[in-house]
């Protein structure tokens, strides 16, 4: 009796063992496999030119659903909400968008029809040039003129606020801003892979 619960004993401890290395050998082998949350800042903090003291990261999460693994990072910095994309095991940015909640609440009331999104002021010497309003997002993205497609540059009025959409794409992603035609602030921005 005593031989068949040694046995008994020593067979839990080894089925415990075998499952505890199981466990360390799965970890060891997710954190080979992806970048670390740090490593996730870090890219971020150097897309941004922001300082990791001045910034609290509000969600770092790792979506394993789907095909493409990524983390899923959303911070906010001096009333900016930025969210970013990044491959899990690359750490490339697959996603980033950021809207500046100040220039959203800064809307122009100034229209004979609250309803109208189109502006009554209609004098464009008010508004920066299309050329400015590229040049503005190409050094935002980093870019100058040769190295892109600009896909679409256009002044539209939003709740009778000037703003330029420019679209540009590189041979890896697609970029959206709007761009304030008067202040030349960048209300928010975009970058996806092209389709």
């Amino acid at each position: 009796m005593k031989k068949n619960t040694k046995i008994l004993i020593i067979s839990v401890i080894s089925i415990i063992g075998l499952i505890l290395l199981i466990a360390i050998g799965y970890s060891l082998f997710m954190r080979a496999s992806y970048i670390s949350k740090d490593r996730v800042k870090e890219i971020i903090l150097n897309d941004t030119k922001l300082k990791a003291k001045d910034i609290s990261f509000t969600e770092i999460d790792l979506d394993l659903d789907g095909e493409l693994k990524k983390y899923e990072v959303e911070f906010y910095y001096n009333r900016v909400e930025y969210k970013y994309e990044i491959d899990a095991k690359t750490g490339n940015i697959i996603y980033s968008n950021f809207i500046n909640l100040d220039n959203n609440a800064n809307i122009d009331t100034n229209t004979n029809n609250p309803n109208n999104n189109t502006s009554t002021n209609t004098d464009n010497n008010n508004y920066i040039s299309k050329e400015e309003a590229k040049n503005i997002a190409l050094a935002d993205a980093g870019f100058n003129s040769n190295e892109v497609i600009f896909i679409d540059v256009e002044l539209e009025f939003e709740n009778g606020r000037a703003i330029y959409d420019v679209d540009f794409e590189n041979n890896i992603l697609e970029y959206e801003y709007k761009i304030d035609a008067v202040n030349k602030g960048i209300i928010s921005k975009r970058q996806e892979p092209r389709d």
